[in-house]
């Protein structure tokens, strides 16, 4: 399995190699690419990223306190998500903590903390979890702890030769502004869904609602009538609607199905999937924002992408 890794700046560079050089003691089907080590003279750079971009299946962006705002690393994460999706971009964490990512399009990614030894076994059961063969897990763990020391030392290392000490640090006056705006975000999303139910009357065992462009949705029946499992679907209904519009609508999702009272499924031509990968970033936000499921069906009904990722 092809994994790219990216980086901006020397630490970042420096843990790039590390990672190349570290990853297929985890699993042999593992083939790292690194541009500061994998770009031969002569070659065109930019050609050569652009075509391991489409051909990885993981993506690693290590992230420094420096480089985290930097174009060239937010450009080739974009890049990366709109391939992959977000299950498989993990930002590696070189010289700060998840709680110091804090803006950015970096943020809605999982991040790993690369000094918390649980944090990098998490993020190896993922990656061993795509490869082909897929190392056993009791194996893999062996393997991680024995190679563990030799990659903590390597990153120890980095973080000593590039100190952070002069870069700025979140003040705690920020931290808790970010607190009282999600809360803030939290307490509206939770008004809005008390405001849906208070407003629809549930007559029968049976709701059925209508997405009037494509095709009409057909719900499950739901013996449950409870004003919980309508909201969930008012909720599905006004999602579906959203998320065809930002495929392109009729054109290009032929079907939208509301199935389970909060999951949509809609069915995309070749061209939709297309749009469907350009806008992956929004359907996930969507998703997350709704609290519902998004599923992707590509012309024949095989299942193409989930949101958020399940």
């Amino acid at each position: 399995m092809q994994i790219f890794i990216s980086w901006s700046g020397e630490a970042a560079k420096q843990c790039a190699e590390a990672l190349r050089d570290w990853l297929p003691y985890m699993n042999q089907s593992i083939s790292p690419f690194v541009s500061s080590q994998d770009i031969e003279k002569g070659e065109r750079g930019l050609a050569k990223i652009a075509g391991e971009l489409q051909a990885c299946s993981f993506g690693i962006v290590c992230v420094t306190r420096e480089n985290q705002y930097a174009p060239w690393i937010n450009f080739e994460s974009g890049a990366l998500s709109r391939e992959l999706g977000e299950s498989s971009l993990i930002p590696f964490l070189v010289d700060m903590q998840v709680k110091d990512l804090s803006r950015g399009p970096l943020t809605q990614f999982q991040a790993t903390d690369s000094s918390h030894k649980e944090d990098v076994w998490a993020m190896i059961k993922s990656i061993n979890g795509k490869c082909e063969p897929q190392v056993e897990s009791e194996r893999l763990r062996t393997m991680f702890d024995r190679f563990w020391d030799d990659l903590a030392t390597s990153l120890a290392s980095i973080r000593d030769a590039n100190p952070a000490a002069d870069a700025p640090q979140r003040e705690v006056s920020d931290i808790l502004d970010e607190l009282v705006k999600l809360a803030r975000e939290q307490h509206a999303r939770i008004a809005s869904l008390e405001k849906s139910i208070g407003s629809v009357g549930v007559t029968n065992n049976t709701s059925h609602y209508t997405i009037n462009e494509p095709k009409e949705v057909r719900i499950a029946s739901d013996a449950d009538d409870s004003a919980a499992i309508v909201a969930r679907r008012e909720r599905a209904k006004r999602a579906g609607i959203m998320v065809r519009e930002l495929i392109g609508g009729r054109s290009y999702v032929t079907k939208s199905v509301i199935v389970g009272g909060g999951h949509v499924n809609l069915t995309c031509t070749e061209d939709g999937l297309l749009r469907a990968r350009q806008v992956s970033n929004e359907l996930s936000t969507l998703a997350v924002d709704y609290m519902v499921g998004i599923t992707i069906l590509g012309p024949g009904g095989v299942e193409e992408a989930s949101y958020p990722p399940f």
